[in-house]
């Protein structure tokens, strides 16, 4: 491992609050060799034709266009409680509404 990449981990584990062993720099140092190709291969990627979000902007209610060209079929919301947030909130120190209250933290 160059000393460069060396200092960046360091630098890196340190500001994450993790302690790094020889060998564990060794294994992150080399995932991250295969890890960075591919990223680069995917920065190179021609999106120019896409639009952000495209295949999940409804044309009209329940359908939408692919980016293949093609439409798909969605089916509607429905909410539904599952019980949970009751639950959850009952062993909350202290509730308001469905809310959990919490002492301020910034004056």
């Amino acid at each position: 491992m160059d000393h460069s990449t060396e200092k960046a981990l360091e630098r890196v584990a340190r500001l994450s609050g993790l302690s790094l062993s020889e060998g564990e720099k060794e294994v992150l140092f080399s995932d991250l060799s295969h890890i960075i190709p591919y990223m680069e291969q995917i920065t190179k990627l021609d999106t120019e034709d896409r639009t952000s979000g495209s295949s999940a902007r409804p044309a009209e209610a329940g359908k939408t266009e692919d980016p293949e060209g093609g439409e798909m079929l969605l089916r509607e919301d429905e909410e539904e409680d599952s019980g949970l947030s009751s639950a959850i909130l009952s062993s909350a120190p202290e509730v308001s509404g469905n809310m959990f209250c919490v002492p301020k933290a910034v004056e």
